[in-house]
């Protein structure tokens, strides 16, 4: 394998077993994260304008201007940083790597949600998003949270539940302008291809306030059908990211791809046809 990928969120988690399977296998990773790390390599905070222009530029030079592959994987983050980092910052990840992309052979990106981008979504805070106007997407989503009063304010029970609705908003849009542009001019018409993995219950760092939770995590264990894979390893989920962005994946576009043990398959059953 020799390919050139960039890993945002490559410090831990899924990230980190994804730059390490690609390593494994021959590839070069360029792995990025908001704080430095071993194996990070730019160091960026995709909350802020400044910082994801910090991660092309650093992106740009440790390439040479040339990549083959993108896992637009950094996410998470507190409530306040959800929509910044979530949608903005991965859009401007997959948008600013773009044209580092063109000169590969097979040129590869895909963009990691999650299984809450099937939460219910306020319409008007996503279609902010997909309008790409980042100051109407956060006061939208200032207005959103705002129902409850101040995070600051509320108990942490509360807080959580404002921020993962955030973060399922942020998802949500994310999902949605994945499969608008990525039958585009400017990707499938470059032979660039695109897709989403929107994972489900995965053993991170960022879902141990559900797993330490016995009787939160019990009630997730029930909504996976497929027995043995609650919760998942971030190597499985690493195992299907690096297939996407190989060249042996040279015609699917455009696809949201839930690595959930079923939970979408049960959730929505036929409503997607």
């Amino acid at each position: 394998m020799d390919r050139t990928y960039v890993v945002t969120g490559a410090a831990s988690g899924i990230g980190a077993a994804t730059a390490r399977y690609l390593k494994e296998r021959g590839g070069r990773v360029i792995g990025c994260d908001l704080r430095e790390a071993q194996a990070i390599d730019v160091i960026a905070d995709l909350a802020t304008p400044a910082g994801r222009a910090a991660l092309v530029e650093g992106v740009a030079r440790m390439s040479g201007g040339n990549i083959d592959g993108i896992v637009a994987n950094a996410g998470g983050g507190p409530p306040q940083t959800s929509i910044q980092v979530n949608f903005f910052g991965a859009v401007a990840t997959l948008e600013g790597l773009r044209p580092l992309l063109k000169a590969s052979a097979a040129p590869r990106a895909i963009a990691v949600s999650s299984i809450a981008s099937l939460s219910p979504v306020d319409p008007a805070l996503v279609d902010a998003c997909l309008s790409m106007d980042e100051a109407r997407a956060l006061d939208a989503a200032w207005k959103f949270a705002a129902k409850d009063g101040p995070i600051e304010s509320l108990k942490p029970e509360e807080a959580g539940r404002i921020g993962l609705a955030l973060y399922s908003n942020a998802k949500h849009a994310l999902n949605c302008w994945c499969r608008r542009a990525a039958a585009s001019p400017q990707w499938a018409g470059e032979g660039i291809i695109m897709n989403v993995a929107a994972p489900g219950f995965i053993d991170t760092p960022a879902a141990a306030y559900i797993l330490s939770n016995k009787e939160l995590s019990t009630s997730m264990e029930r909504m996976v059908p497929m027995r043995g894979v609650y919760p998942a390893r971030p190597e499985q989920m690493a195992a299907i990211l690096a297939w996407c962005v190989s060249a042996e994946n040279s015609l699917m576009t455009g696809q949201v791809l839930f690595v959930d043990g079923g939970v979408e398959c049960v959730q929505r059953g036929e409503r997607a046809w």
